[in-house]
């Protein structure tokens, strides 16, 4: 099984980007700007249909679900813009003893592994380093927050032996940060391959359900972001790549413009609730 490597001591590779992010919240303030064209992939969703007995819930029905899907269910309008509070319509998901269907919010900050499997063998195709990429994740998440040999998982004291390939570092503390607008991070380096294997994070040290926050390869091709705060993830580069996102029959991307808001204001074709 293959490995990253870091978190680097150095994080030089990654400092080209900061004067290529524009605005923060905007599609070109998450990816750098300078690429011909970009993408929203939008985190996956379940859908399941509730029934209830006496004893409690029970499942009549779960499926994945597109948001474009969803909002033809709630009657609002899928775009590449779109907000999941807002294209909800304000459903409450059933609660207590109520029958109906139930939406699974997306992830946030993170692509589940088998999209971002899918995502990687596009992005594969249309670089010519596949196998030399650049991985940073956010030094933010308690996971990470430790020292020494120890690391703290829970945030509330428990303490358990530092994975890979946070191990041989004295602490975590003293690794240098790659400095972005906002958010500082650590670097790795590894195949992109990495990410098509099952229980990846695992073995990389990393929290099960957490992907890269950023991620690109040493030709500079392409460059994906995570966003912690969204529940979409952002592709900038040729033309050829994002189209072939929005073909791929695994995933739900569409075309952005870099200049696109990817706040919860950005949906003007959809009222978001109160």
């Amino acid at each position: 099984m293959t490995s990253l490597e870091g978190p680097l001591s150095d994080p030089q590779s990654g400092v080209w980007i900061a004067e290529r992010l524009a605005e923060p919240g905007t599609v070109a303030g998450t990816v750098p700007g300078g690429f011909e064209a970009y993408a929203r992939v939008f985190h996956p969703i379940r859908a399941q249909l509730l029934g209830w007995q006496q004893d409690g819930p029970v499942r009549v029905e779960s499926r994945p679900m597109r948001w474009e899907e969803l909002a033809g269910v709630r009657g609002t309008v899928a775009h590449p813009m779109m907000q999941w509070a807002a294209i909800l319509a304000g459903y409450r998901n059933p609660v207590s003893n109520e029958p109906g269907w139930h939406y699974e919010d997306p992830l946030v900050g993170a692509l589940p592994a088998g999209t971002l499997a899918e995502v990687s063998r596009v992005l594969g195709a249309h670089t010519q380093t596949p196998g030399s990429c650049f991985a940073g994740l956010w030094d933010g998440y308690g996971w990470v927050a430790g020292s020494g040999e120890t690391l703290s998982r829970s945030g509330a004291g428990d303490r358990e032996a530092l994975p890979q390939p946070f191990r041989g570092y004295d602490s975590v503390e003293t690794v240098r940060r790659l400095e972005l607008p906002l958010r500082d991070y650590l670097l790795f380096t590894g195949s992109l391959a990495v990410f098509a294997e099952p229980g990846w994070q695992e073995h990389n040290g990393w929290d099960p359900i957490q992907s890269p926050n950023l991620l690109w390869p040493a030709d500079g091709a392409w460059f994906l972001a995570s966003e912690i705060d969204f529940d979409s993830t952002i592709v900038g580069g040729s033309a050829d790549l994002i189209r072939d996102l929005q073909q791929a029959a695994g995933l739900e991307a569409m075309e952005v413009p870099p200049d696109g808001d990817l706040t919860h204001l950005g949906d003007q074709l959809n009222e978001a609730p109160d």
